[in-house]
């Protein structure tokens, strides 16, 4: 049985470092294209493209 625990914790923490790293990839995508001057909305599409992000949780990146 602790066995079955220990796996499911750490499905868990790597699910959310996944989770985090993505999140990380889509803010250092957003500021490299705010640097290269591309205007936020076709910054909100083309993360929404890339990374299939519904429009009100693309938002929230930039």
């Amino acid at each position: 049985m602790g066995g079955k625990v220990l796996e499911y914790e750490a499905k868990t923490i790597r699910r959310e470092g996944i989770k985090q790293g993505i999140e990380q990839g889509i803010e250092e995508t957003v500021s490299i294209l705010k640097n290269l001057g591309i205007p936020p909305q076709t910054i909100l599409v083309k993360i929404q493209e890339q990374y299939h992000l519904s429009p009100e949780a693309s938002e929230k990146y930039l």
